[in-house]
């Protein structure tokens, strides 16, 4: 019986890696120029560009002019657009971030033509476990790969299983994206190496058609290529299809809403991780980590930005919004924050990443402005942006505190400056004081009193206005002065006084996505004050102590001890920013040759204890033998600021350092319980994952262990809470296991062609001096929840997300003097609103609120709400909120309507979206 080969035309098209994205789309827009010309005149030509819209997006920006035939050509089939906006990195990117990317992604290819309905996944370092709820959530049923999937699966096609059960038929590009490549490699032979290859492909397929998948990176078929197909010699059936197609035509009943049809298929439940068949790359997860923390910070202000925009703002941000998250969703690529690109590529995505923050943090300043409006002046107000009810600790400037009655729930913290400036000036000099003040603005605080001496003027400022400020008035008197002295040489002492000044921290209950104003005099500490010594912090939930060497003995109420936390340990690295390449193990360092702790604050509210570590370390490798570090040695200064709060169970932990040295990785040590522990439980992507010590090798890439995290890792009794995406490794030292967090890795190369855990080059070999991170500092923030009873009763999820989301405050200003121009009134002062009541969102179980934002309805707008159970058990949601409300897809289809949010059962590892009815 003949074969049939099924060729897919496509291209796989990495929007920047090697080269900058201008440089890229340059070659995109010529290949796309020829290949739409082909196909206009060809109607069986069909082309599938890269599952991912931004490449059509960058074309028309550029071809505005091509539109209706592109749109042509995806209307009949021809070209296969969507569904995802970009080629994402699936573990570098939080859950919201991989919705917005379909979102995204649909809208572009939507406006052309059908979106193609399958999730395209073809060079991604792995697959995280929720992909297959996501792309069900936005209808897709079919989903195609080539790395991470797992060697048992001996078929081209498999089932595969979100941890909530949500399913997908995945299509297993066993043999790479680019299988047909070499079935073109030799004219005239076409029929004969199809021929051969479906035939050593037999037992894959199974009577099912051959795929071929013709293209590779940055690649267009050819022009001719119906013409080459028509000239083929042999028995081979051929046919020409999009990978839609093509998944239609293997898998009609699946396709079709059979949710039976997969029955005789092989299972894979949750992330694929294996580098059976494909190498995982996993140190990407590790490389520039000021990227991994970039794109998490501006994650998190983007939905924090949506939630104060629903509940409280009542301009039209939408538009800011699509900025926003479109620069953020371009960065998730694959080759992008990954950093496993050349050093301008890095840059270009820190820069979007940075206009995506900034977006963000416009819309909560404005937002912030209309609450400020609405309070009586002067009255402080806490702000808490999640949906869990806290005890919120806001940080204030207060004004002459020794006059204020203050309640036992104010920390006095440091004094700041009276004295903002003292200068000598001359007559003819006195004009500039007009231009440093803008309104009544100066220095950054608000002029309150003026008044010239003899042969001086003092201005009085504080941080709020007391009065007005008549600046035409100061204005004349200034030129009075200015016009008797014709010489200009008189000389004046101009000073620049503020308040008493000193901030201090408050702590005070908020409920879930509310506000609640702050009263100085009637603020309360809590049953659980925070005591300091010179190397202890401790609360009836936690004892962290400072050992000689810097380490940390950590003891829980439940009676769990982690002694020796946070050791550092340094390790030479012979790889690239793909892999980790360990180098002779005797060069590691870990003891400090100094260390300082001194006090920072000293409760009853917040303690801090400021642990600084000194260390020496190679300064590189050694240029002679890659697998030594060199003699030359480099100091290393490690600021570790150790923090508790009160009632709190958990150790705040930010280390700070600038790196002095080449070719090295810095990790973290937190003891985790005693050796042997079977694995550890990682939380990111909207799930929690569970993962083994080992894992699958099989390609010729070793399979180091070490994993990525995004909001808590969990082995043993330790759960190390996370705010930025990052790397870890459970390892055995002695007795115990630890987990490792990774702090710093830094190489000089793009991709080595000898690796010792690789037994191929991951791309070029591209220098890329910027990934050593000479001279740059790295903050890595989290914290360490102790608990003898595992993350999910240690309210890992819920104490994960208060630490991401901190509380914010606002000064109020109703009632008070007029502020215009300066830093207060810089682009007109918001007007106020009519402030909510109730909280917008509270939720009193531990299902996590991720988004709340702003979506469009028929008769208007409405809000649109997202909760997560990173449970691996059902729970009640139990949220509080006012309206009617519908349940939806992922994609804002209607599921159910009219839910009771308080009383609707969240399944194990679900994604849940409700929408308002129209407000």
């Amino acid at each position: 019986m003949p074969h049939e080969v099924v060729i897919v035309p496509h291209t796989h098209w990495d929007r920047e890696w090697y080269e900058t994205h201008d440089v890229f789309r340059l070659k995109l827009v010529h290949m796309l120029d020829r290949l739409l010309a082909s196909m206009a005149t060809e109607p069986r030509y069909r082309f599938t560009l890269d599952g991912q819209s931004a490449a059509i997006d960058d074309y028309l920006e550029l071809r505005p002019q091509a539109r209706e035939a592109v749109s042509a050509l995806a209307r009949r089939g021809q070209l296969a657009l969507g569904p995802f906006l970009i080629l994402l990195d699936e573990f570098l990117c939080d859950g919201e971030a991989i919705v917005r990317n379909l979102e995204l992604g649909f809208r572009s290819a939507a406006r052309l033509g059908p979106v193609m309905p399958v999730g395209y996944l073809p060079d991604m370092f792995g697959h995280s476990a929720q992909l297959p709820q996501f792309l069900r959530g936005f209808g897709i049923r079919h989903a195609a790969m080539w790395r991470g999937v797992p060697a048992r699966v001996d078929v081209h096609g498999f089932a595969w299983a979100a941890p909530d059960g949500s399913v997908v038929r995945a299509e297993h590009l066993f043999d790479g994206y680019g299988s047909a490549m070499d079935l073109f490699a030799v004219p005239g032979r076409l029929g004969e190496l199809a021929a051969d290859y479906a035939e050593r492909t037999t037992t894959w397929y199974r009577g099912d058609p051959v795929l071929g998948m013709l293209g590779t990176d940055h690649y267009a078929p050819p022009s001719d290529l119906l013409e080459i197909i028509d000239a083929a010699a042999g028995d081979v059936r051929f046919s020409v299809a999009t990978l839609g197609e093509y998944l239609q035509q293997v898998a009609p009943d699946w396709h079709a809403g059979d949710e039976t049809a997969l029955a005789g298929l092989p299972r894979v439940d949750g992330e694929l991780r294996s580098h059976s068949r494909g190498n995982l790359l996993p140190g990407v997860y590790s490389i520039r980590t000021n990227l991994k923390q970039a794109m998490a910070d501006a994650e998190r202000a983007l939905t924090v930005a949506e939630r104060l925009d629903a509940a409280f703002g009542v301009d039209d941000h939408q538009g800011f919004f699509d900025r926003g998250w479109y620069q953020l969703v371009e960065s998730t690529a694959h080759d992008s924050v990954t950093g496993c690109g050349i050093d301008p590529t890095a840059t270009e995505v820190a820069g979007r990443l940075e206009i995506a923050a900034s977006v963000a943090r416009g819309v909560t300043v404005r937002t912030l402005d209309r609450i400020a409006a609405s309070v009586p002046a002067g009255t402080p107000v806490a702000i808490n942006p999640a949906g869990f009810a806290r005890r919120a600790h806001v940080e204030l400037t207060l004004t002459d505190p020794a006059s204020q009655q203050l309640g036992s729930g104010v920390q006095l913290l440091a004094s700041l400056p009276e004295v903002l400036g003292d200068e000598l000036m001359t007559s003819a000099e006195l004009p500039k004081l007009l231009h440093r003040i803008h309104g009544r603005e100066l220095f950054g605080q608000l002029i309150n009193h003026w008044s010239f001496s003899a042969d001086g003027l003092r201005f009085e400022v504080a941080e709020s206005a007391i009065g007005q400020f008549d600046l035409a008035g100061f204005t004349a008197q200034l030129q009075t002065r200015i016009d008797a002295d014709p010489d200009g040489q008189r000389r004046w002492r101009v000073q620049t006084i503020a308040a008493p000044r000193r901030t201090a921290l408050v702590g005070v209950d908020v409920p879930g996505l509310a506000l609640t104003p702050i009263e100085l005099a009637q603020a309360r500490s809590s049953d659980d004050p925070v005591e300091v010594g010179e190397r202890r912090l401790a609360n009836r939930q936690l004892v962290a102590e400072v050992a000689a060497d810097g380490t940390v003995r950590i003891e829980a109420a439940d009676g769990t001890v982690l002694d020796g936390a946070l050791q550092l340990v340094d390790e030479g690295d012979r790889g690239d920013s793909y892999n980790f390449g360990p180098v002779a193990s005797d060069s590691a360092v870990s003891s400090p040759d100094r260390v300082e702790v001194s006090v920072l604050e000293t409760g009853p509210l917040r303690g801090r204890l400021l642990v600084r570590r000194h260390y020496t370390i190679p300064a590189r490798l050694d240029q002679a033998d890659p697998d030594r570090r060199s003699a030359e040695l480099a100091g290393l200064a490690v600021d570790t600021v150790l923090e508790l709060r009160e009632g709190e169970p958990l150790l705040r932990v930010t280390m700070d350092l600038v790196n002095q040295a080449c070719d090295h990785r810095l990790r973290v040590l937190v003891p985790a319980g005693p050796a042997g522990l079977p694995g550890s439980a990682a939380a990111g992507q909207y799930g929690v994952t569970e993962r083994g010590r080992l894992g699958e090798g099989g390609w010729g890439e070793y399979p180091l262990p070490t994993y990525p995290a995004a909001r808590f890792v969990h082995a043993g009794h330790t759960s190390l809470l996370l705010t930025k995406h990052s790397e870890y490794e459970v390892v055995t030292a002695g007795e115990q296991d630890l987990l490792a967090l990774t702090l710093l890795r830094a190489v000089g190369m793009m991709s080595v062609n000898v690796h010792p855990l690789r037994d191929e080059p991951a791309g070029g070999e591209f220098p890329v001096p910027g990934a050593q991170y000479l001279g740059v500092g790295v903050r890595t923030a989290f914290a360490i929840l102790p608990s003898a009873t595992g993350w999910e009763a240690a309210g890992a999820a819920r104490w994960s997300e208060l630490l991401r989301v901190e509380p914010l405050v606002v000064l109020g200003r109703l009632g008070g003097p007029a502020v215009v121009g300066g830093v207060a009134g810089a682009g007109g002062a918001a007007d106020g609103i009519e402030l909510p009541g109730r909280p917008a969102i509270e939720v009193a179980s531990d299902v996590v609120l991720e988004s709340l934002r702003k979506v469009p309805a028929a008769d208007g707008t409405t809000w649109e709400a997202r909760f997560v159970n990173y449970r691996h058990q059902p729970q009640q949601l139990a949220a509080s909120v006012a309206g009617r409300w519908d349940r939806t897809d992922l994609a804002g289809n209607l599921i159910e309507a009219d839910v009771d949010l308080a009383w609707f059962s969240i399944g194990a590892s679900r994604i849940e979206t409700f929408r308002r009815r129209a407000l």
